[in-house]
């Protein structure tokens, strides 16, 4: 049965310390790109309503850096399924702690999650889309899963999972 696709959203706020950054107080990439991930497993295991993978990351961007004291808000969106995959949208938006309601984007990717039962790779359910906005991420989702599709059977690569 399909699940509708505002259900797999997930969210989650963190206020960057100095564990999180180099010496210069800028925030490492790599404690960003974890909390994406994070995210993005969060919005396939509610989907899935099991074990998932983080199959590939496509164009992550960093789009503004982040420092210490900010609050990031990181927030992950099913775009599109697959047999046995989903393709996530994920973004952190920063807010700078003197002024909380300027927001800006800091970062976006799409993250590829597998869907797993006994270590194979498993059907998901349908995805229902029901307004506009979902319909656009849809297409842009799909857009991006026909995309690594195509990039595999060029190279004759593509694993059995996407």
């Amino acid at each position: 049965m399909g699940k509708n696709i505002a259900f797999s959203r997930a969210e989650t706020c963190q206020i960057m310390e100095p564990m999180h950054s180099n010496s210069y107080g800028n925030v490492h990439g790599g404690n960003l790109m974890k909390m994406m991930d994070d995210i993005a497993g969060l919005v396939a295991v509610k989907h899935a309503k099991g074990t998932v993978v983080t199959a590939r990351v496509d164009e992550i961007v960093f789009h503004k850096p982040i420092h210490i004291g900010d609050i990031v808000t990181c927030k992950g969106q099913l775009a599109y399924v697959g047999t046995s995959s989903m393709q996530i949208m994920v973004s952190i938006s920063v807010h700078e702690i003197e002024d909380y309601s300027k927001l800006e984007t800091a970062m976006t990717a799409f993250f590829t999650m597998v869907h797993l039962v006994d270590d194979k790779p498993t059907k998901v359910p349908e995805l229902v889309v029901t307004t506009k906005e979902e319909e656009e991420l849809y297409k842009l989702g799909e857009a991006k899963y026909k995309e690594i599709k195509a990039r595999y059977k060029s190279n004759a690569t593509c694993p059995s999972s996407l």
